[in-house]
């Protein structure tokens, strides 16, 4: 089934975005925003990113519901770019927990859009192998995301602070792609 192949691929891109921002930002916030405390402020990056979620999950299935799921995906997915962008843009404390809040809400947008969609594409009597094989792509997704660490030091040692650019730049290309690849995807109302 084509449409459950896209979706897979999608979420397996858009959780390895989500996923390298969670690994690595410590690491930035301590090399590039030089922050005094890089640890507290990751906590405060991921409480904002959290809070972003919780608000956004409900009214996000409701939306769903309404609108149709891959529309909400796509939707959360470019929403998840654009919380990049001003992270990218804007290397500053307050700009990176804002653009961790924008992150927040793309995450728990995309979880319920996405797990519904998920259902909707399962073939009927094998619903626990297809949404075995979502999860395969959730946790591959943050499973890959690990690997980009040796292409950001490589960056690193070239300029200090490009290997954090090339790793948001691949994080705006896993949500714009991941976004894209659903729009292929026909799904249900």
């Amino acid at each position: 089934q084509s449409d459950f192949i896209f979706f897979l691929i999608s979420r397996l891109l858009i959780f390895m975005a989500l996923a390298t921002v969670q690994t690595f930002a410590l690491f930035y916030l301590k090399d590039v925003a030089g922050v005094a405390n890089p640890a507290t402020a990751t906590a405060d990056l991921l409480i904002a990113a959290g809070m972003g979620m919780l608000v956004a999950v409900y009214p996000a299935g409701l939306l769903s519901d309404r609108f149709g799921r891959r529309l909400v995906a796509v939707f959360s997915g470019l929403l998840g770019a654009c919380g990049i962008l001003v992270i990218f843009f804007s290397p500053s404390y307050g700009y990176i927990v804002f653009g961790g809040t924008v992150l927040g809400i793309a995450t728990g947008a995309f979880m319920s859009s996405s797990w519904a969609l998920a259902t909707d594409l399962v073939a009927l009597g094998e619903e626990a192998k297809y949404l075995g094989l979502t999860n395969l792509a959730t946790a591959g997704g943050a499973a890959l995301a690990r690997l980009i660490g040796p292409a950001i030091d490589f960056f690193n040692t070239c300029s200090p602070g490009l290997g954090y650019q090339v790793m948001l730049g691949a994080c705006f290309i896993y949500f714009v792609a991941g976004s894209f690849l659903l729009i292929k995807v026909k799904g249900q109302r």
